[in-house]
């Protein structure tokens, strides 16, 4: 019995591929990158507007305001700290004690008696 062999069709390519499928990789290829990158615009943009909601963050150093102070000063220390943090809070912060927190970018600091009298009056 004598088998016959099949011709190569026009559109098969080299390699044996039909050009449909050539054209169809890059095109799915090119639809997977474009998803990609718009579902990684919009998981930041919604990020973005989750954080836009958060208050501002500072980190007072209590511990500091108080270091050299005589005991008959540290209730009068600890009170003026106490009331730059509600000034704080009353302008929109969110004031924590520095002690409390493990790690945090330096500028989220804010030195002892760095806040200006006025500071916070207003409401948001």
């Amino acid at each position: 019995m004598r088998r016959e062999t099949g011709t190569v069709s026009a559109s098969a390519s080299p390699a044996g591929m039909p050009i449909s499928l050539w054209l169809a990789v890059p095109l799915v290829l090119a639809a997977a990158t474009g998803s990609a990158y718009l579902g990684a615009r919009w998981m930041a943009e919604s990020l973005r507007a989750k954080l836009a909601l958060r208050p501002p963050v500072i980190l007072l150093d209590m511990a500091g305001a108080v270091r050299g102070v005589g005991p008959e000063q540290l209730g009068a220390a600890v009170a003026h700290q106490k009331e730059q943090a509600k000034r704080l809070a009353a302008g929109g912060f969110l004031a924590l004690d520095a002690q409390a927190v493990i790690a945090a970018p330096p500028e989220l600091y804010l030195a002892p008696d760095a806040i200006p009298e006025g500071a916070g009056d207003s409401r948001r």
